[in-house]
């Protein structure tokens, strides 16, 4: 999996979600993100899933790359329910949990530059603690792409090969060294380039003008919808889990619906 392909989608999508404010769409995860927090029954969660990856296909992002990172996380969230196993539908609501909370984060990361993200986020926490988060991120894509590159020099030159796991795994091994050396001297250099350039403490971040308030205020109120729909849902779920499948059914008609429309336009991947 090329991790890049995040920077890639975000800078040169064309999205309705690629031109709403990142303000809007930060409010927009947090409201989702607390959504899924609050909710402890399954089916809920699975309807909020079902309804972001709906987000997904209809705004034409690149949903099977989307769709295998926010796995990731419920692989480790599977492990975890192993080892504490106290019932099938808990470790369900884990795993649910950890996928869907993922999906959130990474609509928002496919549809926004990582500036952009941090943006709002600096004028939140002190000055270093945003710098930090915002240089972090970028060195991550170059980190990668220098280990990308590492690897495939080895392969070119036959030293990762799969008859031979002992050799491999030295070679990768090695390949890892390299990349902590070479984030040193990153570092280093960051820090050069930024004290020649008259870094003052903070680094200024421009927000990304918004195309539309509508659309922004559009966002925002479907999140608010969904957070109050889940807490809803914790609330009264005495009486209201009986008839947890009905959201589930419309949210996956929704997702058939605009997995067909995406198909018959022969969109790809």
């Amino acid at each position: 999996m090329d991790i890049s392909l995040v920077d890639r989608a975000a800078t040169t999508g064309v999205s309705a979600l690629h031109r709403t404010a990142p303000a809007a769409k930060l409010a927009a995860t947090a409201l989702v993100l607390g959504a899924v927090i609050v909710s402890t029954n399954v089916l809920v969660v699975a309807t909020i899933a079902m309804g972001l990856f709906s987000v997904v296909l209809g705004q034409r992002l690149k949903w099977l790359p989307l769709l295998v990172l926010s796995l990731y996380p419920g692989i480790f969230a599977a492990l975890y329910a192993f080892a504490a196993w106290t019932g099938g539908l808990w470790a369900s609501l884990i795993v649910f949990k950890a996928v869907t909370s993922a999906l959130a984060v990474l609509l928002l990361m496919f549809t926004t530059p990582y500036p952009q993200v941090f943006a709002p986020i600096q004028r939140l926490m002190p000055a270093v603690i945003g710098d930090s988060l915002l240089m972090t991120y970028r060195s991550l894509f170059l980190l990668l792409e220098k280990f990308s590159h590492t690897l495939t020099a080895a392969r070119l030159r036959a030293g990762v090969v799969g008859v031979n796991p002992i050799k491999s795994a030295a070679t990768v091994t090695r390949s890892l060294g390299g990349v902590l050396l070479y984030s040193i001297d990153l570092s280093q250099r960051t820090h050069d380039i930024m004290h020649l350039r008259g870094y003052d403490g903070r680094l200024v971040v421009s927000p990304m003008p918004s195309a539309s308030v509508g659309v922004d205020r559009f966002v925002v109120v479907l999140a608010a919808a969904v957070a109050a729909f889940a807490l809803a849902w914790r609330i009264w779920f005495p009486v209201l889990n009986p008839y947890a499948w009905l959201p589930l059914a419309a949210s996956a008609a929704v997702l058939v619906i605009v997995a067909a429309a995406r198909l018959l336009k022969g969109d790809s991947a």
